[in-house]
Protein backbone atom coordinates (compact mmCIF):
# COMPACT_ATOMS: atom_id res chain seq x y z
CA UNK A 1 0.00 0.00 0.00
CA UNK A 2 1.59 3.06 -0.61
CA UNK A 3 0.88 6.08 1.79
CA UNK A 4 1.67 9.23 3.05
CA UNK A 5 2.34 11.19 0.23
CA UNK A 6 -1.51 13.44 0.23
CA UNK A 7 -0.94 14.57 4.08
CA UNK A 8 2.56 15.44 3.68
CA UNK A 9 1.88 19.64 2.41
CA UNK A 10 -0.79 19.78 5.37
CA UNK A 11 1.64 18.74 8.54
CA UNK A 12 2.53 21.91 10.78
CA UNK A 13 4.73 20.46 13.33
CA UNK A 14 6.52 17.31 14.27
CA UNK A 15 3.48 16.53 16.83
CA UNK A 16 0.86 16.58 13.68
CA UNK A 17 3.43 14.37 12.16
CA UNK A 18 3.43 11.88 15.42
CA UNK A 19 -0.34 11.84 15.42
CA UNK A 20 -0.47 10.76 11.81
CA UNK A 21 1.94 8.33 11.98
CA UNK A 22 -0.54 7.14 14.89
CA UNK A 23 -3.23 7.07 13.08
CA UNK A 24 -1.43 5.17 10.25
CA UNK A 25 -0.33 2.65 12.82
CA UNK A 26 -3.59 1.55 14.11
CA UNK A 27 -4.82 1.15 10.35
CA UNK A 28 -1.69 -1.26 9.61
CA UNK A 29 -2.76 -3.39 13.20
CA UNK A 30 -6.23 -3.49 12.19
CA UNK A 31 -5.39 -5.17 9.15
CA UNK A 32 -3.52 -7.20 10.53
CA UNK A 33 -6.15 -8.39 13.00
CA UNK A 34 -8.58 -8.58 10.47
CA UNK A 35 -6.04 -11.05 8.23
CA UNK A 36 -2.98 -12.08 10.46
CA UNK A 37 -1.46 -14.05 7.61
CA UNK A 38 -1.37 -10.82 5.05
CA UNK A 39 2.02 -9.71 4.14
CA UNK A 40 1.83 -5.57 3.84
CA UNK A 41 4.51 -3.68 1.74
CA UNK A 42 4.15 -0.04 2.70
CA UNK A 43 5.62 2.22 -0.28
CA UNK A 44 6.18 5.95 1.81
CA UNK A 45 6.03 9.08 -0.14
CA UNK A 46 8.02 10.17 -2.77
CA UNK A 47 9.93 13.33 -2.65
CA UNK A 48 7.64 16.47 -3.05
CA UNK A 49 8.48 20.16 -3.22
CA UNK A 50 6.98 23.15 -2.14
CA UNK A 51 8.04 26.88 -3.72
CA UNK A 52 10.36 28.93 -1.06
CA UNK A 53 12.09 31.95 -1.86
CA UNK A 54 11.72 31.25 -5.72
CA UNK A 55 13.35 27.69 -5.32
CA UNK A 56 11.46 24.27 -5.25
CA UNK A 57 12.63 22.70 -1.52
CA UNK A 58 11.03 19.53 -0.16
CA UNK A 59 8.39 19.84 2.59
CA UNK A 60 10.13 20.60 5.59
CA UNK A 61 8.17 17.55 7.15
CA UNK A 62 8.62 15.16 4.60
CA UNK A 63 11.50 13.40 5.96
CA UNK A 64 10.69 13.08 9.55
CA UNK A 65 7.01 11.44 8.28
CA UNK A 66 9.29 8.77 6.27
CA UNK A 67 11.20 8.02 9.70
CA UNK A 68 7.74 7.80 11.62
CA UNK A 69 6.00 5.71 8.89
CA UNK A 70 8.78 3.27 8.72
CA UNK A 71 8.77 3.18 12.24
CA UNK A 72 5.33 2.18 12.23
CA UNK A 73 5.76 -0.55 10.02
CA UNK A 74 8.29 -2.19 10.85
CA UNK A 75 6.28 -2.36 14.56
CA UNK A 76 3.43 -3.99 13.28
CA UNK A 77 5.54 -6.09 11.32
CA UNK A 78 4.91 -4.97 7.65
CA UNK A 79 7.64 -4.18 5.26
CA UNK A 80 8.84 -0.47 4.18
CA UNK A 81 9.97 0.86 0.96
CA UNK A 82 11.29 4.33 0.84
CA UNK A 83 10.09 5.91 -2.47
CA UNK A 84 11.13 9.28 -0.67
CA UNK A 85 14.88 7.69 -0.56
CA UNK A 86 14.90 5.75 -3.94
CA UNK A 87 14.78 8.85 -5.28
CA UNK A 88 17.41 10.72 -4.17
CA UNK A 89 16.31 12.14 -0.58
CA UNK A 90 15.66 15.47 0.22
CA UNK A 91 15.45 17.88 -2.85
CA UNK A 92 15.43 15.14 -5.27
CA UNK A 93 11.83 16.21 -6.90
CA UNK A 94 13.28 18.86 -8.95
CA UNK A 95 15.79 16.55 -10.72
CA UNK A 96 12.55 14.34 -11.45
CA UNK A 97 10.80 17.36 -12.90
CA UNK A 98 14.21 18.66 -15.18
CA UNK A 99 14.30 15.20 -16.72
CA UNK A 100 10.50 14.45 -17.36
CA UNK A 101 10.16 12.09 -14.87
CA UNK A 102 7.64 14.10 -12.48
CA UNK A 103 4.71 17.13 -13.24
CA UNK A 104 5.44 20.93 -12.83
CA UNK A 105 3.26 20.53 -9.70
CA UNK A 106 6.42 19.36 -8.26
CA UNK A 107 4.23 16.48 -6.14
CA UNK A 108 3.45 14.08 -9.02
CA UNK A 109 5.10 11.57 -11.51
CA UNK A 110 4.74 11.55 -15.07
CA UNK A 111 3.93 8.18 -16.66
CA UNK A 112 7.33 7.74 -16.72
CA UNK A 113 7.90 8.84 -13.72
CA UNK A 114 5.60 6.22 -12.54
CA UNK A 115 7.62 3.73 -14.78
CA UNK A 116 10.45 4.52 -13.18
CA UNK A 117 9.65 4.40 -9.54
CA UNK A 118 7.75 1.38 -10.33
CA UNK A 119 10.98 -0.54 -11.34
CA UNK A 120 13.21 0.78 -8.32
CA UNK A 121 10.35 -0.71 -6.19
CA UNK A 122 10.74 -4.39 -8.28
CA UNK A 123 14.15 -3.79 -8.49
CA UNK A 124 14.23 -3.77 -4.14
CA UNK A 125 11.73 -6.13 -3.85
CA UNK A 126 13.39 -8.96 -5.82
CA UNK A 127 17.03 -8.09 -4.42
CA UNK A 128 15.29 -8.37 -0.65
CA UNK A 129 13.61 -11.66 -1.78
CA UNK A 130 16.73 -12.87 -3.24
CA UNK A 131 18.69 -11.95 -0.06
CA UNK A 132 15.77 -13.64 2.14
CA UNK A 133 15.49 -17.38 -0.44
CA UNK A 134 19.13 -17.64 -0.55
CA UNK A 135 19.60 -18.30 -4.31
CA UNK A 136 21.60 -14.89 -4.96
CA UNK A 137 24.44 -17.29 -2.56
Amino acid sequence: MQYGGNSVPFFKDSASVRNYASYFKGQLTTLKAMRPSAAIVVIGPSDMSRMVDGIYETYPFLPYCVEQMKKASMETGAGYWDLYGAMGGKNSMPAWVNKGLAGNDYIHFSNGGARVAAQLFYDALIAEYVKWSGKGE
